[in-house]
């Protein structure tokens, strides 16, 4: 079967410019993609994407090409789902950029609903001149994407020393030790969890942005892991057997349904590896002791258990914001 080389992509539209994967997929599931693509679009009432561009000046280390169309159509609609600035979340969102960020910091950008509320704010607070020679280092394509849009000024992780600061949102938060979970609900593998918790480690402050229901002292759902693809089932296999009664074992799909094997077309990142998920079918005692375990499966390469002393959650509801640290003596605020 037929495959093509992904890159990130800059998609100019009408003079606008948008990010976009180029995932390493079969032709026909870039097929299908486009159907998709197309579906949603409809249903949104959007121009459907293009289907034929012409590619020039493939540049850097990380393959970056500019994209650009050959006919003219309608400007693209950016197309992501944001909630009013009397949220809850945008309270905390807003809260994290007015109290954490100082001029002149290198500051991870974070992917989800918050970040992207915290990343378009943190860009009309740069314009207003309230931040001065803020560089963002994106933890995905999206938040890329966003920051981009915002106007924040972006470089490549390599390319740093140091992180000042960085926020994010995470799917499950574990009270008091704040380890967390990311990557549960991304599935369209554009996003990286060896990136994003790449930039969350190396942060010198590190805020979580998360709602009352997602901050629990009993965890229930999956953990994502990421594995070597080549010899995929023998590293499932062990993994289930590691939490028999207590997991199943899935391989990630690219597109359709969910199954033990990954369907048809089972996820493939963009550094090549496939996702497990891991689906607690009865409470999770502890993170760090899934995390551990899962560290010393042959053929794991990351997983998506976040864990770092110090950091800081904001957790908001609609009475307000509650502010929480796992430092050793934890102070609990209300804002």
């Amino acid at each position: 079967m037929e495959s093509e080389t992904g890159y990130i992509g800059l998609v100019r539209v009408n003079e606008k410019k948008y990010w976009y994967p180029i995932e390493t997929r079969s032709i026909e599931i870039k097929k299908e993609r486009r159907k998709m693509m197309a579906t949603t679009a409809a249903a949104a009432n959007l121009p459907c994407l293009p289907q034929t561009w012409k590619a020039n000046n493939p540049k850097g280390r990380h393959k970056v090409i500019t994209w650009e169309r050959k006919t003219k159509s309608p400007s693209l609609t950016a197309c992501y789902c944001s909630l009013s600035e009397t949220s809850p979340l945008f309270r905390a969102a807003k809260h994290t950029i007015d109290t954490d960020i100082k001029s002149g910091m290198v500051i991870g950008l974070g992917s989800g609903q918050a970040s992207a509320m915290a990343i378009k704010y943190l860009g009309h607070q740069i314009r207003a001149g309230a931040f001065k020679h803020i560089l963002g280092i994106p933890t995905s394509v999206v938040s890329a994407s966003e920051a981009a849009k915002a106007g924040i000024p972006l470089e490549e992780l390599g390319n740093s020393s140091q992180i000042d600061f960085a926020f994010d949102d995470v799917d499950i938060i574990e009270e008091r030790t704040l380890i967390s979970v990311i990557g549960c609900q991304r599935l369209q593998g554009e996003e990286s969890i060896i990136q994003e918790k790449l930039v969350l480690s190396m942060a010198d402050q590190l805020v979580f942005m998360v709602t009352e229901n997602q901050y629990k002292r009993g965890l229930e759902g999956s953990i994502p892991v990421v594995i070597e693809s080549l010899k995929w089932l023998e590293t499932a296999e062990e993994i289930d057997d590691l939490f028999l009664g207590d997991a199943e074992v899935w391989r990630r799909p690219s597109i359709g349904h969910a199954d033990p094997l990954g369907g048809d077309f089972p996820l493939v990142t963009s550094e090549g590896h496939n996702i497990l998920d891991v689906i607690f079918t009865s409470p999770i005692a502890s993170l760090a002791e899934v995390a551990e375990s899962l560290e010393k499966v042959n053929g794991v390469v990351e997983h998506g258990v976040v864990s770092k002393v110090p950091c800081k959650a904001i957790v908001a509801s609609e009475s307000g914001l509650s502010i929480v640290d796992n430092i050793p003596t934890n102070a609990v605020g209300g804002v």
